[in-house]
């Protein structure tokens, strides 16, 4: 096993600006794993209500507050990553509440807001949940909801972003096709690898930056005026589907897309701060580590293992909160004010973010169930590819 105190001695003293940081942590990436996860757990699954809050329960007169379906859905892969089948089944039975009369998942229970791009992370866990427990009614439900989502093909291509509307996203897109390729492993349904290719080849052609290969968040299908933003996630994502792709077909083109992208990520100022580190939130980035760790286990290129630990102990040191809990280091003076004292970079911006406080003006930190979710799923996808 690699323990992560002897990495942090390497990494981060060839970082810092001015202190090293040599602090010693005895751990695996399992273990960081366990523990943000079960830290997840006991904070925001609610017996009583048997579903995720979204609110902090240690913040004064917080409520149970049912968690939107994007928060569900990334904490139930942290989930069915761990295998454990009683927490996987009361997931599901969670999940359940938010389906709608279309078989759609709602933002929220009993909702009307739809996005495709939730429901594809929905699908990855009833897969997964599906290939742990082999109950039948889960891999029905992520087979119905693939239906559903090839729907959302718009006339003018790509995938509809929220059911309803007129914008195109390029997350949308992308997880459409990764749900497409996932479920082929289940089925061997060859449409599903031809949608797949669909997705990402109009991907190359409407929403790529030539600059740097990155996609643009989306297009409205009808004026075709484009969204130029750009976030880590659409990369990860669609790093994975191509990993998917060579992993059935051999076809070695799709190892050099998704190394393309890979290299991108790692070079470009795009995403990259000034310290070298992945600048988006930890919500946009977990897929990132899922793409790195997919294109490591399917295609063998294992050289990208030390640019992901890297990475990933730059969460694991400086987005902790303390107890298993995380949030991005910009966001608040307590994690903050700690990388500017270990390392003595003052070119991060600081980038207050009033959510992460409890609303009661004590300065308490609010702890995140996605933020959570999405450090497990990071410190889950190393152990992947590690000894």
């Amino acid at each position: 096993m690699i323990f992560i105190h002897l990495l942090l001695m390497v990494v981060f003293s060839s970082f810092s600006i001015g202190i090293p940081v040599e602090k010693r942590v005895d751990t695996t990436w399992n273990d960081a794993f366990q523990t943000t996860l079960n830290a997840m757990w006991s904070v925001f699954w609610n017996d009583q209500n048997q579903g995720f809050t979204f609110e902090d329960p240690s913040c004064p007169g917080a409520t149970y507050t049912d968690a939107s379906v994007w928060d569900v859905a990334v904490a139930g892969k942290a989930i069915t990553n761990s295998g454990d089948i009683s927490r996987i089944n009361q997931v599901i039975t969670t999940l359940y509440r938010y389906q709608n009369e279309q078989g759609w998942f709602a933002s929220h229970p009993y909702g009307q807001d739809v996005y495709v791009d939730d429901n594809a992370q929905v699908l990855w866990v009833f897969l997964d949940a599906f290939k742990l427990t082999q109950n039948q009614q889960y891999l029905t439900t992520a087979i119905n909801l693939m239906h559903l989502i090839q729907t959302q093909w718009s006339n003018a291509g790509g995938i509809i972003w929220q059911v309803g509307d007129d914008y195109v996203a390029s997350i949308s897109t992308t997880e459409a096709a990764l749900s497409a390729v996932k479920l082929y492993e289940y089925n061997s349904d060859e449409s599903l690898l031809t949608f797949a290719i669909s997705c990402l080849t109009w991907l190359d052609e409407h929403l790529t930056d030539p600059s740097d290969g990155f996609y643009y968040d989306g297009l409205d299908r009808n004026n075709f005026q484009v969204n130029r933003g750009k976030l880590t996630y659409t990369v990860g994502v669609a790093m994975s589907t191509y990993a998917y792709l060579y992993k059935y077909s051999g076809d070695l083109h799709y190892v050099l897309s998704a190394v393309k992208k890979a290299w991108a990520s790692l070079n470009s100022d795009v995403f990259l701060r000034s310290n070298s580190y992945w600048n988006n939130d930890l919500k946009y980035l977990h897929l990132l580590f899922v793409g790195f760790a997919d294109v490591i286990s399917f295609c063998g290129q294992a050289g990208y293992i030390p640019h992901i630990t890297k990475q990933g102990l730059f969460i694991y040191q400086y987005d902790a909160i303390g107890d298993g809990h995380y949030m991005d280091f910009t966001s608040n003076l307590i994690t903050y004010d700690n990388y500017i004292n270990a390392t003595r970079d003052r070119s991060i911006a600081y980038e207050p973010d009033n959510d992460m406080y409890c609303s009661n003006g004590s300065g308490q930190l609010r702890r995140n169930l996605l933020n959570d979710a999405s450090a497990a799923q990071i410190f889950y996808e190393i152990s992947r590819v590690t000894p």
